[in-house]
């Protein structure tokens, strides 16, 4: 018996439950995820006179979230630190992913730590605290997590010592030259989507994740070439390294490129990328398409 109330702990259950009962259970109506490109958070985590802090990338609420998120199952944030700061965290995530923007410095998780220069990509184990310190110049790095993916399973972060991500890290010199011993056998696929340098590691055992939600790609396209028009059910998450006259078309709807701007691609919708300018574009791409692969519901086609 529950002393406070006379009733039996039985009774307290059951009077928990609620029924809901819709003519179509498939029917659920959700905000939609905008075409977006977050320029105002670049300009601001490139100012001259931006202090060391996060800028998040943050549009939960008008996607309906209680939580910040950038999609319903990620979270990017913008880094600026000083020259000779640190910048310690703590996130709720099993997993974070850096590009690092402009200048140099060193991350410690755990037991582990590394330097990192401009151009690289780097990953660490989520939970526990997170420190980067620049060195001795001011740095700015391009984060992104599964926080929101964590909130939604009401999940604490693991200890990083078990995390799905170990750290690695990624220099854009091996990159370049791992897409440039990929690039005749991608480009002679007539079903490829793009080229793209998918970035992994030992710790998930899948040859294509570097996490088991998160896909982290490095993606390319010629100079006055168009990739060919296709949809997937993972948003995706863009970076625009380098990407001079290049845009996207988003369903007919046309969404400039902006370097180190990061972009928005809603899910299932028809996109392709347009390189109008005379040198490559590269773009770091981040999507949530492990869930998918795992439930066999990617919905990748040509359209």
């Amino acid at each position: 018996m529950d002393g406070s109330t006379g009733r039996a702990d039985g009774d307290i259950v059951t009077a928990r439950a609620r029924y809901y009962s819709p003519a179509n259970i498939f029917k659920v109506e959700r905000p939609s995820i905008p075409r977006h490109a977050f320029v105002a958070e670049r300009d601001r985590a490139l100012a001259a006179d931006m202090p060391t802090g996060w800028i998040a990338l943050d549009i939960g609420r008008q996607i309906g979230l209680d939580e910040q998120a950038t999609t319903p199952l990620m979270l990017a944030r913008y880094a600026r630190i000083r020259a000779g700061d640190t910048l310690a965290d703590a996130f709720r995530a099993s997993g974070e992913f850096y590009y690092v923007i402009a200048g140099d410095g060193r991350a410690e998780k755990a037991d582990e730590a590394f330097a990192w220069q401009a151009g690289d990509v780097f990953s660490l184990p989520g939970g526990g605290e997170t420190r980067l310190t620049a060195g001795s110049t001011d740095t700015v790095l391009l984060q992104v997590t599964n926080e929101p993916e964590l909130a939604f399973h009401g999940l604490d972060a693991p200890d990083p010592r078990r995390a799905p991500t170990s750290a690695v890290r990624y220099p854009m010199a091996e990159i370049r030259a791992q897409m440039d011993a990929m690039r005749d056998e991608q480009s002679s696929d007539p079903d490829r989507s793009g080229r793209a340098l998918h970035l992994t590691s030992e710790r998930t055992g899948n040859a294509d994740a570097a996490h088991p939600s998160i896909k982290l790609a490095m993606n390319t396209l010629d100079p006055h070439s168009v990739q060919r028009p296709h949809r997937h059910n993972s948003v995706a998450l863009t970076l625009p390294i380098a990407a001079e006259r290049v845009y996207s078309v988003i369903e007919g709807n046309r969404l400039d490129w902006h370097q180190y701007a990061l972009m928005i691609t809603p899910p299932a919708e028809l996109h392709e990328h347009r390189n109008e300018g005379d040198t490559p574009m590269l773009s770091l791409v981040i999507q949530d398409g492990g869930l998918y692969f795992r439930c066999r519901t990617i919905g990748f086609s040509f359209d």
